[in-house]
């Protein structure tokens, strides 16, 4: 008697679920990625009150924009008054509601 050799068999049930896992990670990754671009914003200090500053803008007719202060150094932004001119270094939050500061230089 004479035994036939099979095909080997292909499991496709898991592959559209790991396709689904790596899309999953690759837009994570870019998510993450393009958190860490730094952005600048220029403006005047409207108020600065414990982890938060809230800036206005120079340009882009925006109103005006909450800073994360908890990265930034609090040397930077310590002796910030109401007014003062500012550069912010840092990113967009994930949430998209803020800047998360990580460097803040006063302008003259």
């Amino acid at each position: 008697m004479v035994r036939g050799i099979s095909a080997p068999t292909v499991n496709r049930r898991g592959s559209g679920t790991t396709m689904a896992a790596v899309v999953v990670i690759a837009g994570l990754l870019l998510v993450m990625l393009a958190q860490q671009d730094l952005i600048y914003v220029e403006g005047r200090v409207l108020w600065v009150a414990g982890g938060t500053m809230v800036v206005a803008p120079y340009t882009g007719g925006s109103g005006p924009i909450n800073v994360d202060l908890s990265q930034a150094s609090q040397d930077e932004y310590m002796a910030l008054t109401t007014g003062a001119s500012v550069t912010v270094a840092g990113t967009v939050a994930p949430e998209g509601d803020r800047i998360i500061a990580r460097s803040i230089r006063e302008r003259s």
